[in-house]
C-alpha cells in the first residue's frame, strides 16, 4: 500500500478533532485509533508522520 500524503493525515486527523468537539472524547479517539493503525499499516511512522498526526488530532500517538 502507498503511504498517505501528510494532507491526508491531516485531513483525517481533523475529523478526529472535530468529532472531539462535537461527540467527545471517545468519538475522536475512535477515528484517531483508526488513522494510526492505518498510519501503521501503510508504513506512515517516521517521526514527520507522528507529528502530523499529534498536530490535526490533538492525541498522542502513545
Amino acid at each position: 500500500m502507498a503511504k498517505l500524503t501528510e494532507e491526508e493525515i491531516r485531513t483525517a486527523g481533523q475529523a478526529a478533532h472535530d468529532a472531539y468537539y462535537e461527540d467527545g472524547y471517545w468519538a475522536g479517539r475512535e477515528i484517531a485509533d483508526q488513522l494510526k493503525g492505518e498510519m501503521i499499516r501503510n508504513g506512515n511512522t517516521s517521526d514527520d508522520d507522528k507529528y502530523a498526526f499529534k498536530e490535526s488530532t490533538s492525541y498522542s500517538w502513545d
